[in-house]
C-alpha cells in the first residue's frame, strides 16, 4: 500500500510537471495547457497528494510562469490564469510564494473589471491566498486592496446581472478571510462601511442562504474586535440580524444568528439595543417549537436561546422591558418554565428569575405571585444531587435577590426559605456555599429572630466559623464573616454573643476589621463592639489572643482610615477599656498618644470620639 501511494504521488507530480513544461514551450498559445492545468487542479483526488505535487511543480517555477502569462495577456487566457491562482490558494504552502511572486497588486486591480467571471475568480484568488495568511494580508493593506473590495460590493448590491450572486458571496468571503483577527485591515473596513454594506446585503437578499451566512460569518468575526463594538451599536445591522429570525426562511439562519448574538451579547449596549427588537419574542417562539423534542439539534436551539435570554436579562434595560410589569411574555413563560420537566429550561427560568430580581419593586411582585415557593420547592427536590449545584447555585442566586428589599425578608422567612436553605448546609462545593451564605446573611437583616434561631445553634456556629476561615475562597471568607457579624447586630441577645465567642468566632471578626473594603470594616467594628459591650469577660482573653490592640494601633495611626472608621474604632477601643488586661495593653500600646494627636483631626465627630475615650482612659486610671 505504501509503494502504491508513493507510485501515485510521484505520477501527480509528473503529470503536473509535464503540464508546466507544456505551458513554457506554448508560452505564444497557452490556452490549452492552461485547460489541461485547470482540469488537473478541479479533479477529485486525495488532497495531501495534490498538495505534494503542487509544491514540486512551483519548486520548478510554476508561479513564474503563470506571473509571465498574467502580465503579458488578457480576456479569457487572464481568466483561466487567476482562476488557477484560486485553486493554488487552497493549498497553504502555496500561499505565501504567491504573494512573494507579486500576484496581490494585480488581483487587486481585476476587482475593477467589468467582466463579473473575472472580478469573481480574482475574489477567489485573494481570498484563498490570504486565509490564515498575514504576508497576504498585509500586500491587501499596502495597495489599498480593502477600498477597493468594498467599492465592488457596494456596486453588487442589487445587482441582477449573471453571476453578481456568486460574486456577492465570494466576495463576502474575501472580506472574511482578508480581515480576521488583522486589526489594520479590520479597522479601515469598518470605517469604510462594511457593515453598512453587509447591512444591506442581509436586508436585500435573505433568500440567498449562502450569501446571508457567508455575511454572517463576517459578521461574526467582526465582533471578536473591540473596533466594531461602537459601529454596531450605531447601524441597524442588529434590527437586520434579529429581522432573519422573523422571515419566512428565518428556521435555516437560526443557529448562525444565535451564535452571532449570543456573541454580541457579551457588550451592554448591545443587550439594550437588543432589548428593544423583537428578539425576545423570537427567542421564546424558537424554545416553542422545539420543546418536547430530543433530537440534539432541537435541544441545541433550546440551549442557544435560553442562553440568550438570559444574556439579555443580565442588562437592566432588559430585564425592565422583558418583565413589563409582571405581564411580558418571558416573565409569563419563565414562571411556566419553573414546572417544566426540561432541566435546561427550570435552569433559565430559574436564571431569569434571579435577574429580575435585581430590581426591588420586581421582587415584590415576584414574591406576591408565589416564585419563591416555586424556588423552595425545587431546591427541596435538587438538595441531594451533586449534578444539580449548578441548579442550586442559581437558585440560591433568585433567593438572595428577592430577599434584599426588606419588606420581602419576612414573606420568605414564612416560605420556609430559611429552613430549606440550611439543608445544603452539608453541601462541600464553595460555590453554592457562597450563595447560600449570602442567602442566609439577607434574610438575617432586620430579623431578629431568624438571628437569634441561627446564631444560638452552636452546631451551625461551628459550620460558619469555619467557613471564615477557608482560605481557599476568598468569597466564602468573606461572606461567612459578614454573616457572622449580622447575627451579633441583629440578635443582640447575651446567649448569641456568648455562643460566637465560644465558637472561635472572635479571631475572623478580628481579621475583617483589616478589610479593605469599608462596609465590612464597618460591620466588623459594630459586631466586636457589640459583643465588647455585652459580654466582655468571656471574649477579653480571645480579643487579645486575636491582637485586636495591634489592628486597632495600625488603624487609628494611619492617615488614609476614613474618619468613620476613626470613630468607629474608637468606640470600640473605649469599650475594650472595662477589661483591665485589655485596658492596660491599650495604655502601652501607644494608642493614647495617637488619640490625643486624632483630637485635632479636621473632622468633627472624629476629634469628639477621640476626646472622650481619652477623658475616660484619664478618669479612670489603670488599677494598680
Amino acid at each position: 500500500m505504501m509503494e502504491s501511494a508513493l507510485s501515485c504521488q510521484a505520477e501527480e507530480s509528473e503529470d503536473i510537471l509535464n503540464m508546466v513544461e507544456s505551458l513554457r514551450l506554448s508560452s505564444d498559445e497557452p490556452e490549452k495547457c492552461l485547460d489541461r492545468i485547470l482540469k488537473f487542479l478541479l479533479v477529485e483526488q486525495d488532497e495531501e497528494d495534490l498538495d505534494q505535487a503542487l509544491e514540486t511543480a512551483v519548486e520548478n517555477g510554476m508561479l513564474g510562469d503563470l506571473y509571465d502569462i498574467m502580465t503579458h495577456t488578457s480576456d479569457g487566457t487572464l481568466c483561466k490564469v487567476i482562476q488557477i491562482l484560486a485553486e493554488l490558494g487552497k493549498t497553504e504552502t502555496i500561499r505565501e510564494p504567491c504573494v512573494m511572486q507579486g500576484f496581490v497588486p494585480i488581483l487587486l486591480q481585476h476587482l475593477k473589471s467589468d467582466d463579473i467571471i473575472m472580478a469573481t475568480q480574482a475574489c477567489r484568488a485573494l481570498g484563498n491566498i490570504c486565509f490564515e495568511n498575514d504576508i497576504g494580508r498585509n500586500a491587501v493593506d499596502e495597495n489599498d486592496g480593502i477600498l477597493l473590495l468594498l467599492k465592488l460590493l457596494r456596486e453588487h448590491v442589487k445587482s441582477t446581472e449573471d453571476g453578481a450572486d456568486r460574486l456577492r458571496t465570494i466576495a463576502c468571503g474575501f472580506l472574511l478571510n482578508v480581515t480576521n483577527t488583522h486589526d489594520s485591515l479590520m479597522q479601515k473596513a469598518v470605517d469604510g462601511g462594511a457593515l453598512d454594506v453587509l447591512d444591506e446585503y442581509i436586508r436585500y437578499h435573505q433568500q440567498d442562504h449562502g450569501l446571508c451566512n457567508m455575511v454572517l460569518l463576517t459578521l461574526g468575526s467582526f465582533i471578536d474586535s473591540e473596533i466594531c463594538r461602537q459601529k454596531f451599536t450605531e447601524s441597524s445591522l442588529l434590527s437586520t440580524i434579529v429581522g432573519l429570525l422573523d422571515s419566512q426562511t428565518g428556521e435555516v439562519y437560526q443557529e448562525t444568528v444565535l451564535d452571532l448574538l449570543i456573541n454580541l451579547s457579551e457588550w451592554d449596549e448591545v443587550k439594550d439595543v437588543l432589548a428593544e427588537t423583537s428578539l425576545s419574542n423570537n427567542l421564546i417562539q424558537i424554545i416553542q417549537v422545539n420543546q418536547g423534542k430530543l433530537d440534539p439539534e432541537s435541544q441545541q436551539l433550546i440551549k442557544m436561546a435560553s442562553d440568550l435570554l438570559i444574556l439579555l436579562l443580565t442588562g437592566d434595560k432588559g430585564a425592565e422591558t422583558m418583565f413589563a410589569n409582571g405581564e411580558g411574555p418571558v416573565f409569563i413563560e419563565s414562571v411556566k418554565w419553573l414546572e417544566d420537566e426540561d432541566s435546561r429550561l427550570q435552569m433559565a427560568a430559574v436564571l431569569a428569575i434571579g435577574n429580575f430580581a435585581r430590581n426591588d419593586n420586581h421582587c415584590q411582585r415576584l414574591v406576591e405571585e408565589g416564585i419563591v415557593e416555586h424556588l423552595v420547592e425545587i431546591l427541596k427536590e435538587h438538595r441531594d444531587h451533586e449534578a444539580d449545584m449548578t441548579l442550586q447555585h442559581a437558585i440560591l442566586s433568585a433567593l438572595r435577590n428577592l430577599a434584599i428589599p426588606a419588606r420581602n425578608k419576612p414573606a420568605l422567612l414564612m416560605a420556609g426559605v430559611l429552613e430549606t436553605v440550611l439543608l445544603l448546609l452539608s453541601s462541600d462545593t464553595m460555590a453554592v456555599v457562597f450563595k447560600l451564605l449570602g442567602v442566609l446573611r439577607m434574610l438575617v437583616d432586620g430579623q431578629e429572630t431568624a438571628a437569634l434561631q441561627l446564631g444560638t445553634d452552636r452546631g451551625f456556629m461551628d459550620r460558619l466559623v469555619g467557613w471564615c476561615e477557608v482560605d481557599e475562597h476568598a468569597g466564602v471568607q468573606g461572606e461567612g464573616t459578614r454573616l457572622l457579624a449580622s447575627l451579633v447586630k441583629n440578635g443582640r441577645s447575651v446567649e448569641l454573643m456568648r455562643n460566637v465567642v465560644k465558637c472561635q468566632g472572635i479571631p475572623p471578626l478580628v481579621a475583617m476589621v483589616s478589610s479593605e473594603h469599608l462596609v465590612m470594616q464597618n460591620e466588623a467594628l459594630v459586631a466586636l463592639t457589640l459583643i465588647s459591650s455585652t459580654v466582655l469577660d468571656e471574649a477579653a482573653l480571645p480579643l487579645k489572643q486575636s491582637e485586636l490592640t495591634e489592628t486597632i494601633s495600625s488603624l487609628l495611626g494611619n492617615k488614609s482610615t476614613l474618619p468613620e472608621i476613626l470613630c468607629n474604632t474608637l468606640t470600640l477601643t473605649k469599650t475594650l477599656c472595662s477589661a483591665e488586661s485589655l485596658k492596660e495593653e491599650i495604655m502601652t500600646s501607644g494608642i493614647v498618644d495617637i488619640a490625643r494627636q486624632l483630637s485635632c483631626h479636621e473632622e468633627e465627630k472624629v476629634r469628639e470620639a477621640a476626646n472622650t475615650f481619652v477623658a475616660v482612659l484619664e478618669e479612670a486610671p489603670l488599677e494598680r
